[in-house]
């Protein structure tokens, strides 16, 4: 066991609590941008409110920016006009909309999920088997029996799996009929270069990644600083700034790649997880409990042996998270900066096998397990350590209960039993090591104003030394030496410390 001092503990709790937290249920990028920078505003300058008409403002102008600068086109346009597929509604989702993204090099995915309009699932379609769900498997298989429905969706069922009345809807001819659609938009973001839309899989989403710049904003600073202090000071100033190079890095970092994700909205709560409405808990209050299966749920294209589509809790993971008290935030978005930080010296193959939506369950269980008046500032500790412990548990015996369908276990697929257990072992380690998480809670939730690595800066610093071996160079060889903004600032540096 690693020991650790009174210091180490004390660092760690105000880590936790110098952590700024960003705002939780944002369902739009300009609501995702606009309500972030008020909060993070408020926070700097020590302000309680933020005049609401100046908000409201900043909203519009944040609308603006992601019509002109961000996106090329809008979700709509990546569907038809005419029934049967069109959309319903376009909602931000995962990390950015929970509000535990990270910052780090690599920003996160922006989930957008797409609702399909022109088909649902009813109740009536759990009872009669039009969604054939199981306790066991959160795949299901859908039949559309309305005539009317398979009329708009027929070229979308399964050539055979045909019932007596009842038609298979095809998740693949879904994603498929996505991916023509956006290949005629040419483009979703403004960038330079092609995007790249990933080959169509098994997997829920259809992935569009952005072309990483060539350089990024601070290497075309660096770049551009040097010509400047090459320039003669008796010639014309004639420097071109490409502003493309820092709107393209700008957008990078904002968005890397988008997620989108179709979905099929679903009334009432599924019936394979109704032991979720009833288990004794401290966590969520009733009143959450019924407001969530009041909402209804969604199925996603994701296949597997168990069913074409995938049942997805994502709307009521949503309104979970935003019960949680401040303080359960911090601990949540600790616990997955110190795992996200620490996987890549773990293990090269660790985004296989452990992701985020592991890591979300684990919380969801130690939140109902654990009551409100438990968390104080004095127990943020506690329960975050808690959190790694009870993850190192779960994959000790490679059992992990999904949140909603506690049958179904997250770890089934884990095929490397050795890989899994010495991830155990270093979380357990880990757990103990309180210098180790405070680290990585740092590193993650501090606002990185300069996307630039160490060799980024290491240039920056050097800039001087490399002219001034030029000129040295340039001397030797007895050719020409202009008299440059270099020599500017070196006489200026002479003035000053003499």
């Amino acid at each position: 066991m690693i020991q650790f001092s009174s210091d180490d503990y004390s660092t760690l709790k105000s880590t936790l609590l110098e952590m700024w937290v960003p705002i939780v249920g944002v369902h739009t990028p300009a609501d995702l941008w606009t309500k972030n920078y008020v909060k993070a505003f408020c926070s700097i300058v020590k302000m309680d409110n933020f005049p609401t008409a100046l908000q409201n403002k900043m909203k519009r102008t944040n609308e603006e920016f992601c019509k002109r600068s961000v996106f090329k086109t809008n979700f709509q346009s990546i569907f038809d006009t005419q029934p049967p597929f069109q959309l319903s509604e376009a909602i931000l989702t995962g990390s950015l909309s929970e509000g535990h993204f990270l910052y780090s090099l690599e920003p996160p995915d922006m989930d957008i999920v797409c609702v399909l309009k022109n088909i649902t699932f009813s109740q009536e379609d759990q009872k009669n088997g039009s969604l054939q769900l199981r306790e066991d498997t959160p795949f299901v298989y859908a039949f559309v029996t309305k005539k009317e429905t398979q009329q708009l969706w027929g070229e979308f069922f399964y050539d055979v799996g045909t019932q007596a009345g009842k038609h298979r809807l095809s998740s693949r001819k879904l994603k498929e009929k996505l991916q023509d659609n956006y290949q005629r938009t040419s483009r979703m973001f403004h960038t330079m270069g092609e995007e790249e839309l990933e080959q169509i899989n098994e997997g829920a989403a259809a992935t569009v990644r952005k072309p990483k710049p060539s350089l990024s904003s601070f290497q075309y600073f660096v770049e551009i600083f040097q010509k400047w202090l090459r320039q003669p000071v008796n010639e014309l100033y004639n420097l071109h700034i490409d502003k493309s190079q820092f709107h393209d890095d700008m957008l990078y970092q904002l968005v890397l790649s988008s997620d989108i994700v179709l979905s099929i909205y679903c009334e009432g709560w599924p019936s394979c997880a109704r032991e979720w409405m009833t288990r004794e808990r401290l966590w969520p209050q009733i009143h959450s409990v019924e407001k969530i299966t009041q909402s209804g749920f969604h199925i996603v294209p994701k296949s597997s042996p168990d069913g074409d589509f995938r049942l997805s809790f994502s709307g009521a993971e949503s309104m979970l998270i935003e019960t949680l008290l401040p303080l359960q935030h911090r601990v949540m978005r600790a616990f997955k900066a110190v795992v996200k930080y620490h996987e890549n010296t773990w293990s090269p193959n660790l985004k296989d096998i452990i992701s985020s939506y592991h890591l979300k369950t684990i919380a969801f269980w130690h939140f109902e397990k654990s009551s409100q008046k438990s968390w104080t500032e004095e127990t943020l500790v506690h329960h975050l350590v808690t959190l790694l412990q009870e993850f190192a548990e779960a994959l000790r015996i490679q059992n992990l209960p999904m949140y909603f369908m506690p049958k179904f276990n997250l770890l089934e697929d884990v095929d490397d039993p050795e890989v899994t257990l010495d991830l155990m072992e270093k979380i357990s380690q880990l757990a103990h090591n309180f210098s180790a998480i405070s680290e990585a809670v740092h590193n993650c939730n501090t606002l990185k104003l300069l996307f630039a690595t160490a060799s980024d800066h290491y240039n920056l610093a050097n800039i001087f030394v490399t002219l001034r071996e030029e000129k040295l160079k340039k001397a030797q060889e007895n050719c020409e030496v202009s008299f440059t903004f270099y020599d500017v600032f070196v006489a200026m540096e002479k003035l000053v410390n003499r």
